[in-house]
């Protein structure tokens, strides 16, 4: 399964695309909405909280590919945060606020779909709870890293996959902006 990096590049670079605004250039855009590329790139990593009950225990993949990895999840979480930004803000939490969360938070699930999958259960719950069976990913476009203790985190084979995740991650993002900056320069059609 992907790390946190390309998880994160990926939803910086889809809330880039996906915003309302046209500024440019893009790095004075950047600046101005680096608040909410974090919350993007926090939102793209949400469903790997399952992390932490095993980051408690020592072994990070006690509970890791489990519920949280599903579109029952992802479904009840994006409502959850929809219905308290709306409650909060609700101008700003309309139809497409709502589709904006389901996209970020469900990047996850499909980046993870994409990436080499080493440690059994193989794949992801993707329809739990409504089925027990684990969805491989059609191919392994990323490498995956070892997370099993926190030792592992400076492995040589761990860095060699980040840096790979980085790379990808930095090209996703960036293909992400070159596109919203192409769709923004257009002149509208008559």
């Amino acid at each position: 399964m992907a790390s946190p990096v390309f998880h994160g590049l990926a939803g910086m670079g889809l809330a880039y695309a996906m915003a309302g605004d046209k500024r440019l250039p893009l790095f004075s855009s950047l600046r101005k909405a680096g608040a909410i590329l974090g919350m993007a790139a926090l939102l793209a990593c949400l469903p790997d909280v399952d992390y932490l009950p095993g980051l408690a225990r020592g072994y990070l993949n006690t509970t890791h590919q489990q519920a949280t990895h599903s579109v029952a999840w992802v479904l009840m979480v994006s409502a959850g945060i929809w219905l308290v930004g709306r409650a909060w803000r609700p101008a700003r939490f309309g139809g497409r606020a709502a589709a904006f969360l389901l996209i970020l938070v469900g990047s996850h699930l499909a980046i993870d779909l994409l990436t080499e999958d080493r440690l059994a259960p193989y794949g992801i719950p993707l329809w739990a709870p409504f089925s027990d069976a684990c969805v491989p990913g059609l191919f392994a476009g990323l490498p995956a890293w070892d997370k099993t203790s926190l030792a592992d985190m400076g492995s040589r084979d761990n860095l060699r996959a980040l840096g790979i995740e980085l790379g990808a991650g930095l090209a996703f993002a960036g293909g992400c902006a070159m596109a919203k900056r192409g769709w923004t320069r257009r002149k509208a059609a008559l």
